[in-house]
């Protein structure tokens, strides 16, 4: 299950405040280890004070010179040998003893401890030290414990200020964070609703002016700039698409008004043999019409395919050729240049040649001949050049300046015949190639299509 935020904004200030609360409290914890450290550093201090002052006020005896008069000493006392307390500063003289003399006796660099008293009502922080003492009445001679204390209670208040200041400090940051995210993040963001905005109200016909450029933030700028450039493709193609469905709706409207045409006439035929004829010639118009659709359908796309090798693409149309020039009654020969290697490469040689070579299939006199001849032209740029030659009558004069127009029949220029020769130019024209007719002699004609080449180094 999923609990992060969907909004990425809500994610950018979360963890924000994730990150500032990792980082108060690793702080908190080092500078409460650093204030208590230091509050312990200065209660020592004050303790080594007293202990040094407090001696020189104490008598061998344990009495303590009342007259003193130092701050420093009113919290002291004199604990004997045997655990009573020999002499007390005024301020302790209710007190009982603040330590005990025992384990005073067993170290050599004294016992620290905190008391809570009752009488005065005061928390103390001791230190113990062991003091040599002389007897006097009721308390025999030994290692005593010189004891001094200091009130803890102002360390402790300043302790507990500074680390309140600190929690407080901390939390304000954190929630200082997180409000700052959600401003920037806003602020940043901004920009992304209103291109979200803008993209929601982009219409096709406004695909070319594409998404405003937002010039402050440079990140969202070379965002909306490829957006752009994407939406400009877009509009190429949907421009392409919508010139290829007009061009194509206009073109086919005549073809298949004369079919309707002849199938009304079929309609109206009595005749058996007549009627059959007429089914066979709309049959063979629909079969036209589709082959036309399907090579219409193929030059639109293509630029979807890239460059494929010669050879490969020979190899798998050449058995097809030879079954359609086999029906014919026709011999279709192909002959390909040495310098065609299976790394040479062309976009769309099929599509280009198969029209022109059906052409001449169909124009070809029973026991003519069809001529494939590819080969590598160096000029004026490395190019393949396929010739496609057939035995049989030259074209007509009045079709010949005609031949590559949409819908004039290759043999008849008053009859809408096909788009084959006009669809092989057109391919390679976008190509960069050409298709042109190099020969029409009394017995044989020629036509050569020139496209560019990619070989693999």
């Amino acid at each position: 299950m999923n609990l992060a935020p969907r909004s990425l904004r809500n994610r950018l200030v979360l963890g924000a405040a994730a990150v500032g609360l990792a980082f108060a409290v690793l702080f908190g914890i080092v500078a409460t280890w650093r204030v208590n450290h230091a509050e312990k550093q200065a209660v020592q201090a004050a303790l080594q004070s007293r202990v040094e002052l407090a001696r020189d006020e104490v008598a061998a005896d344990g009495s303590i010179n009342q007259d003193a008069g130092s701050p420093k000493t009113d919290l002291v006392q004199v604990i004997g040998p045997d655990g009573t307390i020999r002499a007390s500063s005024p301020a302790l003289a209710a007190a009982p003893a603040l330590i005990d003399v025992s384990a005073v006796q067993s170290s050599s660099t004294g016992v620290e401890g905190r008391r809570a008293l009752q009488r005065p009502d005061i928390d103390l922080a001791v230190l113990a030290v062991p003091l040599t003492l002389t007897a006097e009445a009721g308390s025999p001679a030994g290692t005593g414990a010189l004891v001094v204390a200091v009130d803890a209670e102002g360390f402790n208040a300043a302790t507990d200020e500074l680390l309140g200041l600190l929690i407080a400090g901390l939390s304000a940051v954190v929630l200082a964070m997180a409000a700052l995210s959600w401003i920037f993040t806003g602020r940043a963001l901004h920009s992304v609703t209103r291109i979200t905005e803008d993209a929601e109200t982009v219409r096709p016909q406004d695909l070319a002016s594409g998404l405003p450029v937002p010039h402050r933030d440079a990140e969202l700028a070379r965002l909306v700039e490829a957006l752009n450039r994407m939406l400009g493709r877009l509009h190429e193609s949907h421009a392409t698409e919508l010139a290829f469905a007009a061009d194509a709706g206009h073109r086919l409207r005549t073809p298949v008004a004369t079919l309707r045409a002849e199938a009304e006439l079929a309609l109206r035929e009595t005749d058996p043999a007549e009627l059959t004829a007429a089914l066979q010639r709309i049959v063979h118009d629909a079969d036209q019409l589709t082959s036309i659709v399907d090579r219409m359908l193929a030059r639109s796309r293509a630029h979807d395919r890239g460059p494929e090798p010669v050879l490969d693409v020979l190899t798998a149309a050449e058995g097809r050729w030879q079954r359609q020039a086999e029906l014919s009654r026709v011999t279709l020969s192909v002959r390909t240049d040495g310098g065609i290697t299976p790394t040479t490469r062309c976009a769309e040689l099929v599509e280009i040649v198969e029209p022109i070579l059906d052409n001449a299939v169909r124009h070809t006199p029973a026991g003519g001949a069809v001529d494939i001849d590819l080969q590598i032209d160096g000029r004026p740029v490395t190019s393949l050049v396929v010739c496609v030659s057939n035995t049989g009558e030259p074209i007509p004069a009045d079709i010949a300046p005609h031949l590559f127009d949409a819908w004039v029949s290759s043999r008849d220029a008053t009859v809408a015949g096909g788009l084959g020769l006009w669809l092989a130019r057109e391919t390679a024209r976008d190509l960069g190639g050409d298709v042109t007719v190099v020969h029409d002699g009394p017995h044989t004609t020629t036509f050569r299509v020139r496209l560019p080449i990619i070989t693999d180094d």
